[in-house]
This record gives structure tokens, sequence and C-alpha cells, in this order.
């Protein structure tokens, strides 16, 4: 196609409005579109009676390239610059209706620029213009907190993956400004083109104070702000103190494992010496069972038994009294 004379092979379109019959409509301002999403690029014209597709052409440009075309009743992709390939369609059912919107998948930062809707129908032919910006929301920050060998505790607060560059502010207690005390870095990847943004804050190891953090993406009117209080105790960070806290955490950790495994080994052994008295009073009843249905059975032999125990008892009682 050649953009200047709207020529296909075998369609010829002279783009002549004739404002009072046909006039098509797009954003008057700057469409905004999403990175890694799909955009809507709005274009709508006029339609009366029967819409007849095979005799009307439909085309997006962006600059000189061809992002969509249709004519002859269908999408011409041989036509479409490769770098659209497999993310741009129109709303085919509703082109009665005088829709010529295009749908943009999977949008990238390349994408922005000027993008051309131009329709040519038996009303009439018209092309507007107007302007697409790709922005993408910085993910959620990430925070890291560290003490320093010199005792000074450093803030430092992470994003990657966004675009523009942002806006960063950091507020010491309810409106102290100390971003003028902050060091921050900005890197862009070489293939996306989004930004990661590294920022940090160095403090005196007297912190006792509420920090607020602040990145704007205008953009996108994104703003993430967040709070981050720091107390130390005595008003200072004293590494010695902490290693000595640990210290102590980790004896008492242990003294309480000691005590822990010495109940166990305790209560193990009242269950054990519990069970063994069990099965001993269980011996003894069995003993006095057996006795009982032995007499049941011999009268006699039970008797001798009896006697043989008495005789027992009494040689123990004199035994007893003579050692005595």
């Amino acid at each position: 196609m050649n953009p200047n004379t709207g020529h296909y092979p075998g369609v010829t379109v002279a783009y002549i409005s004739v404002l009072a019959e046909f006039e098509i409509s797009v954003p008057t301002g700057v469409q905004m579109g999403v990175y890694g999403e799909a955009v809507l690029l709005s274009c709508t014209f006029p339609v009366s009676g029967q819409w007849d597709p095979d005799s009307s052409v439909i085309t997006w440009q962006r600059q000189l390239e061809v992002v969509h075309s249709f004519f002859h009743g269908r999408d011409q992709p041989q036509y479409q610059s490769r770098r659209y390939a497999n993310r741009t369609s129109l709303f085919h059912q509703e082109m009665k209706k005088g829709n010529a919107s295009l749908r943009l998948d999977r949008t990238t930062l390349e994408d922005a620029g000027e993008y051309t809707c131009s329709v040519s129908t038996r009303l009439g032919s018209q092309r507007k213009s107007f302007p697409l910006k790709v922005a993408a929301f910085y993910p959620e920050p990430r925070l890291h907190i560290s003490v320093l060998s010199d005792g000074h505790v450093e803030v430092l607060v992470t994003s990657e993956g966004g675009f523009p560059s942002p806006s960063l502010q950091w507020l010491m207690g309810n409106a102290s400004d100390v971003t003028d005390q902050t060091h921050t870095q900005l890197r862009q990847d070489q293939h996306t083109h989004l930004y990661s943004v590294n920022s940090k804050l160095n403090l005196s190891g007297t912190v006792n104070s509420s920090i607020t953090f602040i990145m704007k993406n205008p953009d996108l009117e994104q703003e993430i702000r967040r709070n981050i209080d720091l107390f130390s105790e005595n008003g200072g960070f004293d590494q010695s103190r902490q290693r000595a806290g640990l210290i102590v955490l980790s004896v008492v950790g242990v003294t309480a494992l000691a005590v822990i495994t010495s109940l166990m080994i305790f209560l193990h052994w009242r269950m054990k010496k519990e069970k063994s008295r069990k099965i001993s009073e269980t011996d003894i009843e069995s003993s006095a069972a057996s006795r009982n249905q032995t007499a049941a059975e011999n009268p006699a032999e039970a008797a001798k038994a009896d006697e043989a125990e008495s005789s027992t008892e009494t040689l123990l009682k004199d035994g007893f009294r003579g050692g005595g």
C-alpha cells in the first residue's frame, strides 16, 4: 500500500472528505496504553442503509507502517508490518454499525506513536490521526533495612519493570523532606526499555522515627506510598547488644530443650513402671483365679495346696523370729 495515495493492488481509494455527509471520529487527545496489555484504538464512521464490506476499505497506520488493512471483504495480513503480526484485529461484526476500531494486543513501548485511521465507503472517505502513549505500572516495592558496621541504618527500596522513570520522595516524620539525602539509581533494560529503580536512605544510628516513601508514575496516575517505622532500643542500633541478645536467646533455647527432654524421659519411666505394676497385679489375679478353679474341680488337691502354703508361712514366721 502507498500511504500517500491509498493504493492497494486492485484497489484505489481517493481520500476526499465530504464533511456534511461523511465524518469519522477518533480520540481527540492522547490515547494511553498499558505495557503488556491490550489497547483499543477507537475509530467510527457513518453508515446508512446496507453495509457493503466488498466496496469498503479500512486501514490503520503508524506513521508509514501498515498496522492493519481490510478490503475486498476481508483482512489483508500480507500488507501488515511484521512487527504487528498476530497482534491486531478489527471488530468485523461491528463494521455494519460503523465501528472501525482496532484492538492491539501485547502492547510494547515501541508501539507508541501517531496512529492514523482511514476509512473509505460508498458514502465517502476520510482519515484522522491521534497519538498513542504507552506506560508500565511499577510493581510493589521491596524493602530492605540493614545496620552497617559504623552503626548507621540503611533503608533500601527497589522496584523493577516500570515506565517512564518515576518521581521519588522521602519524608521523615510528618513533613520533613529528606529526598536530597538519598541516593537513587535508575537502570533501563536494553530489550524492554523498562526502568528499575533503586533508592537508598542512610540514617545515623539514633533512629526513632517514621519514614514515608512515595513513588509516582504520572502517566498512569499511579502512586505508591509506604510508611516505614524505625525504632531502636535506647535510641540506637548496637550490633554488640544485638549479638548478645541472640546468644541469650540461644542459651534460653538450649535450656528449654534440656528441660523438655528430661520431662519426656521421666514420663516414659513412670509409664513403664505403671505398666509393670499392672502386669504383676494381673498375674496375681490370674494365680488366685487358677487356685479357685482347682479347688472347685478337686477339693482334695486344693486342701493339700492350702496345707503346704500354711506350713510355708509357719516356717517363714519361725525363721523371722529366730533371726530377731
